[in-house]
């Protein structure tokens, strides 16, 4: 259910149950306990007028307004009937102003950022014919009387707050932003996503169909909501709805999650992040939606490009196999990978590797357990080395040592670290000091920082020391890769 939708309908009946008391005034909750009568609120549910078991997950409390009080009962969930805590009121009459289901946003007890998620139309409003009970309306607590008092409330949208009546006292300090997501998914080898949830798609599976993804949505560094679109099985765009808090300064980050290949069967895995500030948005194409394709191209600028779906292991043993500077393969050294699982796009073996971290050493034959990532999603690396335009480069080298005549591996070696991490030239390990062969094939690759390796071409599969933490700067980590094709 998008939260965006306006046409389906919720009921809730309020029911009060009151007792016997003596007076006819309000009083706190800090007055004569005995003169109180517990208030309960229990939900109907109701779609299209009709009794629904829609879901209305996300209410954290209601926020009821009575005369000019404000109550913010609880609510939890009871055989599948949503209910509040009680409160308490004497006998009398009553006007209820105004009934909101609301999210806490992760922040209880801190108002300012909480997002209604359901309402009860004013009455007069342009949604009051939705409803049967408004808001707006008064109602009598007798003693010795159980008083039942129905209202509906719908779905809320902000941007139509002028329907329900609203005066913009009622919304909180916070406005509601949307953006909507439609992404295309580029595979090499369609037969490859047999059982996964592409093959439900429409026309089954082909080279090119609609992702499937996950939006996780992150503000100030606390998770807020995920959308995703896997129940339409990728057939639907995602709409992220998220709260900017009008009066607050507020970091916002996107990570956009992917269904693919994941060990022997499928799942999501994390392919980018999107970071904005306030009421800044993602770059949209001329619909207004933000484009993106997984092992792709667009001629759209606005469109994210990432490469496609690689699947690879979490964690592998990486030995340096008897020597480096050379490696008998004609690299920088030999790496033997082992332990790692079936199914995967590397496997046990002898791999060319490279050097990515000139000032750091690693010792041969020494079993380093490596936790391994794709330079195709450098955002899912640990911060020092998820520079994505670098690794794009680094791709673009491996993919086009032709266009360099004379080359060695040595030159190969040197312009990686002039690559990665503006090396100073100075001689290392076997590799000479920076040459013009170095500077051509570093500089050359540097005019191609938004390459995207295409089916049959190479790309590089990164090392680091397992449990490396994912937001390490600067550590003194050495960093190596191996290449491998798509």
């Amino acid at each position: 259910m998008k939260i965006n939708t306006l046409n389906i309908l919720f009921g809730f009946a309020i029911l009060f149950i009151v007792a016997m008391t003596g007076c006819n005034k309000h009083l706190n909750l800090t007055d004569d306990i005995n003169a109180m009568q517990e208030v309960s609120f229990s939900t109907r549910v109701m779609s299209g007028g009709e009794k629904s078991s829609a879901d209305v997950s996300g209410v954290h409390y209601a926020l009821i307004e009575i005369d000019s009080v404000e109550y913010r009962p609880e609510v939890f969930t009871l055989n599948g009937i949503i209910y509040t805590q009680s409160i308490k009121l004497p006998p009398g009459s009553y006007r209820l102003n105004r009934f909101l289901m609301m999210n806490d946003n992760q922040t209880p007890g801190n108002y300012s950022d909480d997002i209604i998620m359901l309402a009860a139309p004013m009455e007069g409003s342009a949604f009051s014919v939705f409803v049967e009970q408004t808001a707006g309306f008064s109602f009598a607590v007798d003693n010795l009387k159980k008083t039942s008092v129905s209202i509906d409330v719908i779905y809320f949208n902000p941007s139509d707050y002028s329907n329900f009546g609203f005066d913009y006292g009622v919304l909180p300090s916070t406005t509601i932003r949307h953006q909507t997501f439609t992404g295309i998914f580029n595979t090499c080898n369609p037969a490859a996503y047999s059982g996964s949830l592409y093959a439900s798609q429409t026309g089954g599976l082909q080279n090119r169909m609609n992702a499937i993804y996950r939006i996780d949505v992150y503000r100030n560094g606390r998770f807020v909501k995920s959308f995703d679109n896997e129940n339409d099985k990728g057939m639907s765009d995602v709409v992220v709805e998220y709260p900017d808090g009008d009066d607050t300064e507020d970091a916002f980050k996107f990570v956009l999650m992917f269904y693919g290949k994941a060990g022997t069967g499928f799942g999501y895995k994390h392919v980018h992040t999107w970071e904005f500030n306030n009421s800044e948005t993602i770059p949209a194409g001329t619909d207004g939606m933000v484009h993106f394709n997984i092992g792709g191209n667009s001629n759209d600028p606005n469109t994210f490009l990432t490469g496609t779906d690689v699947n690879l292991p979490s964690n592998v043993t990486f030995t340096i196999n008897s020597q480096w500077a050379p490696g008998t393969l004609g690299a920088y050294f030999d790496a033997a990978l082992s332990n790692v699982p079936s199914g995967t796009s590397i496997g046990n073996g002898l791999y060319r590797a490279w050097c990515g971290t000139e000032s750091v050493s690693i010792n041969i034959q020494h079993n380093y357990e490596m936790d391994v990532y794709s330079s195709l999603y450098p955002d899912a690396m640990p911060a020092f080395t998820n520079d994505a335009e670098k690794w794009n480069e680094v791709n673009w080298l491996f993919n086009h040592l032709d266009d360099f005549t004379g080359y060695g591996w040595e030159d190969i070696q040197g312009a990686v670290w002039l690559i990665l991490n503006d090396w100073n030239g100075e001689g290392h390990e076997s590799i000479p000091d920076q040459n013009s062969k170095m500077t051509q094939m570093a500089e050359t690759a540097k005019t191609h920082p938004g390459f995207i390796p295409s089916c049959g071409e190479k790309a590089a599969v990164i090392f680091v020391p397992k449990g490396t933490r994912i937001n390490a700067t600067i550590p003194l980590i050495q960093v190596v890769f191996i290449l491998s094709y798509i």
